[in-house]
């Protein structure tokens, strides 16, 4: 066959470590095929002779490693289908094991890695010929055999390469673990697996090894592999490939990710039939896969993705879906660390093809069949695993252990015991009917491994009912919290919880007031692309960013287009902020737009110079940064005015409540408003986070706070007042004329809230006694509304009216004006708490001048002002009738004798409430 090569002329990227190494030839690369068969590999495979020879199964039983258990390494090859960036990350927390052709490769790879923020310490090497890149297709498959021994199961890949098709043998050899070989054509991106006996791939399995029939297939992959569920699909998305990582992976023993796409893509119907068959399938917990999606309507290859310990690294492709697909993985996979990274992916061909996992051979390993779904009513659960340390090292007896919860409660722990060779058990003690159970194991052994199941343990633990599923429901009151305080002073206000679930509600409290700032800088283009002839900043004189601004980061955004003559290893772009810390944003990266967040300078301080530079190894141009912003975002600093919050943790019966105390504090605080978010986190599935604004504005003493509830007589309910004349309201205050002839302007557009019953006017007077309250003695009006729990709020709706530039000398009373109903004024001098002088008319009798005279009682004790006085004269009396009732009965809209407030004016408005009242007068002074 025609020998294709495809020379890549790479430029070393080089530090100050690195200098003596910038004269040495860089080594020959190897040569790397097509992803597809090339046309002379498609001639040659109709002769092609099988390279592997099958072996004898691995003794059983067998357990085929799944993606998700834990890795010692992951496998790539020189030259890279990756960039450093990746590889760089890689090696934080997992060794990185590179197949090189010879010593020198090994030397220049060495050199590279440490060039580019590799982690040395977790880097290996195997020294072998290989002729691609994609190391998922031909690496070895990891088992656990039936003698508690990690070994590989080889196969023959579906290319005629040679090289690349003797690695997995290899692999075993430096690792010096058994090989077994079945006889199947394959390749590994066409196989994934849940590590507990189900597998699945395309229909490309069947034919590649048409010489066997399906049920042979399967039997082949149970001895070998120990799968005893194949599922064999046709391939959704209809291209060349038909791997499987093109559109599903398996994110655990019982979830699986599959793409989806527009119901305008060709293959719609295809990936939404295969979504929906893996949804009907059952796992080997024996309830149906989890089927989560990742939006891909460009054919994005966000499934062909490496999950790696408890990192998941997803190839992105700088658009507008690149966020959506990392908050997929993190919907499906919490408490992952899931990190995007740009390459040169293809649709068929991305990160995961390029990269494979190399099983950890000392793992510890834990086999157990979670306890999912509705279970019986029980005083306990029986939690029963096998677990076989491979290391050699004895299992602790106190670390084998069973964490749980019910109903989001606190986290309890009980001991599992050792009771039979590797078998372990231990007991969850039973709720009450309809209760969520969560629970995870921990285990620890002598090589010093800590391994928890399901694999991330708490942060998404295994999870099941005790009989039928009943829920908490959270119920708060009110939804928002507005304070007010003057400045130096501490008031409290108050939040309600209710559970009206049927199991108890758990809940817990957090405060935030963190505030973020974003500030945007512009960088200079860099040099032209012919101009580099230097490797550090110093030989750059590319300009410097100045920040001035002070403050810490908290978050590093640079957006800049990149060009490069497409050499990836060629160029890298890099920042250094004031303190020195440095990271490469780009390596190896294709030309395009990019926006990159350097998670590296979050707390460094921003004010100084920042460093931006390109290295350029050979100094032959070839790659150029422009349009370049930078977005820092710190910290806006407000002081700890929010709580503390009295209770942050309870639990609530069916049918309680539990109010909770809420402390906002002036003492350090100047004249303003603060805001800041009251989080409450629950077991009630429905609302498992609410977040209740809270709002504190702060005044000077000269401002004057009200707080007022008052209650109409007209339109009570027997538990608040309705609210009919809502959407008629007039959205400027309707105090102007007589008597009032008020001249405030407060308006508001639309009215506030759905709640609002209408329009009052409130005075208020500064003087000795209630009796001598005269108009003479006003410090301040303000029209206002009316809530329909009696709460008076200003135009904006806030519960607290503010007099600015008021004081009171003497005593304060409060006068409130409803339009037509009689006027109350306070008996006596309302009094303040936390800068806030507040009344409640309607707790009693005597919180109105004149008692029986001046308001009446509504039931159950609810005091409230007389209904029927439709001209405002502060008595009812037959021009009420005479007058407005005669001209407006019959009509509809907002009408001053429509005195019981339900938008019409006829007999029930005269009858129920003007006649009973006749005669009856305000005793407010006038």
């Amino acid at each position: 066959c025609t020998k294709i090569y495809f020379f890549i002329f790479t430029l070393m990227l080089t530090g100050p470590l690195l200098t003596a190494q910038n004269t040495e030839k860089k080594p020959k690369k190897p040569v790397t095929l097509k992803h597809w068969l090339t046309p002379d590999e498609a001639k040659l495979m109709e002769t092609y002779p099988r390279q592997t020879v099958a072996t004898d199964p691995p003794p059983g039983p067998v357990t085929n490693i799944a993606e998700f258990d834990r890795m010692q390494s992951v496998l790539i090859r020189y030259s890279f289908g990756i960039s450093y960036q990746v590889i760089a990350e890689m090696s934080q927390g997992c060794n990185v094991t590179t197949i090189v052709s010879n010593t020198n490769q090994q030397t220049y790879v060495t050199n590279q890695y440490q060039n580019q923020g590799v982690n040395l310490a977790n880097c290996d090497f195997i020294i072998a010929p290989s002729n691609s890149y994609w190391t998922r297709d031909y690496g070895p498959w990891y088992v656990l055999d039936g003698n508690d021994e990690i070994g590989i199961v080889d196969f023959e890949y579906n290319r005629p390469r040679p090289a690349d098709n003797a690695i997995p043998a290899k692999v075993a050899q430096e690792l010096g673990i058994n090989l077994f070989v079945m006889d199947i054509e394959t390749a590994g991106g066409n196989y994934m697996c849940n590590g507990m006996g189900i597998a699945s791939s395309s229909d490309l399995i069947w034919l590649e090894n048409n010489g066997y029939s399906h049920a042979e297939i399967d039997q082949i992959f149970e001895e070998y592999l120990g799968i005893e569920e194949y599922h064999v699909l046709p391939d959704p998305n209809n291209t060349y490939i038909d791997h499987i990582d093109c559109w599903g992976k398996f994110l655990d023993v019982d979830k699986v990710m599959i793409r989806s796409v527009p119901v305008s893509h060709p293959q719609y119907d295809e990936i939404e039939a295969t979504a929906a068959y893996y949804a009907a399938q059952m796992s080997s917990y024996g309830t149906p896969f989890e089927v989560y999606r990742v939006y891909t309507p460009n054919n994005q290859p966000y499934t062909n993705s490496l999950i790696l310990n408890k990192k998941v690294i997803v190839p992105i492709m700088n658009s507008q879906w690149d966020d959506g697909a990392i908050a997929s993985y993190e919907e499906a996979m919490p408490g992952y660390e899931v990190l995007g990274f740009t390459g040169g992916w293809q649709s068929t061909d991305a990160l995961h093809c390029r990269t494979k996992g190399l099983a950890d051979i000392g793992m510890l390993h834990i086999n157990h069949v979670a306890l999912m779904g509705e279970q019986p009513v029980q005083a306990e659960y029986n939690v029963e695993a096998t677990i076989i340390a491979l290391s050699g090292q004895p299992v602790y007896s106190d670390s084998a252990i069973i964490y749980y919860r019910v109903n989001g409660a606190e986290w309890e722990l009980v001991n599992m015991e050792n009771t039979s060779g590797q078998s372990w058990s231990g007991a969850i003690s039973g709720a009450s009917q309809g209760s969520e159970i969560e629970y995870y194991l921990y285990v620890a052994d002598g090589s010093g491994r800590r391994e928890t199941h399901p694999f991330i343990g708490k942060p998404d633990p295994h999870t099941f009912f005790v009989g039928e599923q009943a829920f908490a429901q959270i119920n708060i009151n009110p939804t928002s919290i507005y304070a007010t305080a003057t400045v130096g002073q501490t008031t409290e206000t108050s939040f309600t919880i209710t559970n009206t679930g049927l199991i108890d509600l758990n809940f817990t409290i957090a405060t935030n007031i963190t505030v973020l700032e974003e500030l945007n800088y512009d960088v200079e283009n860099s040099p032209s692309a012919s101009t580099y002839n230097y490797n550090t900043h110093t030989e750059l004189g590319w300009t410097d960013l100045e920040v001035e601004d002070p403050g810490d980061v908290a978050a590093f955004e640079i957006s800049y287009t990149w060009a490069t003559d497409n050499y990836p290893e060629e160029g890298s772009l890099h920042v250094e902020c004031p303190s020195g810390t440095e990271t490469i944003i780009a390596s190896g990266a294709p030309s395009g737009t990019y926006t990159v967040d350097a998670t590296a300078f979050n707390g460094a301080e921003m004010n100084g110079t920042w460093k931006t530079w390109i290295e350029d190894t050979y100094g032959d141009g070839g790659c150029q940064a422009t349009n370049i912003t930078v977005n820092i975002s710190r910290v806006k600093s407000e002081i700890g005015w929010l709580g503390p919050i009295s209770p942050t943790t309870g639990t609530i019966e069916p049918g309680g409540s539990i109010e909770c105390m809420v402390s906002c504090n002036a003492e350090e605080l100047e004249a303003g408003t603060f805001e800041g978010t009251i989080t409450v986190n629950s077991n009630d599935p429905g609302y498992p986070v609410v977040e209740i604004p809270a709002s504190f504005e702060v005044t000077a003493p000269t401002s004057l706070k009200i707080d007022i509830t008052a209650f109409l007589e007209g339109p009570y309910n027997g538990a608040n007042m309705n609210t009919d004349i809502n959407s008629v309201l007039p959205t400027s205050q309707p105090f102007s004329g007589n008597p009032w002839n008020y001249s405030g302007t407060e308006s508001v557009g639309p009215i506030h809230g759905t709640d609002i019953v209408d329009w009052v006017l409130i005075d208020i007077r500064d003087t000795a006694s209630a009796d001598v309250a005269t108009p003479a003695t006003s410090i301040g009006m303000q029209a206002a509304l009316l809530r329909n729990d009696g709460r008076v709020v200003d135009t904006a709706g806030n519960p607290v009216l503010t007099f600015a530039n008021t004081s009171v000398i003497n005593n304060l009373f409060v006068v409130v004006f409803p339009r037509n109903h009689i006027p109350v004024i306070s008996a006596n001098a309302v009094t303040q708490t936390g800068g806030v002088y507040s009344h409640n008319f309607s707790s009693g009798e005597s919180q109105a001048l004149g008692g029986t005279n001046g308001h009446t009682n509504l039931g159950q004790d609810v005091w409230g002002m007389f209904s029927g006085n439709s001209n405002g004269d502060f008595i009812v009396n037959g021009s009420d009738k005479d007058v407005n009732w005669i001209t407006e009965s019959g009509l509809s809209g907002y009408l001053s004798s429509d005195v019981n407030l339900d938008k019409q004016s006829d007999n029930q408005d005269k009858n129920e409430f003007w006649v009973p009242n006749n005669g009856n007068e305000s005793s407010v002074p006038h």
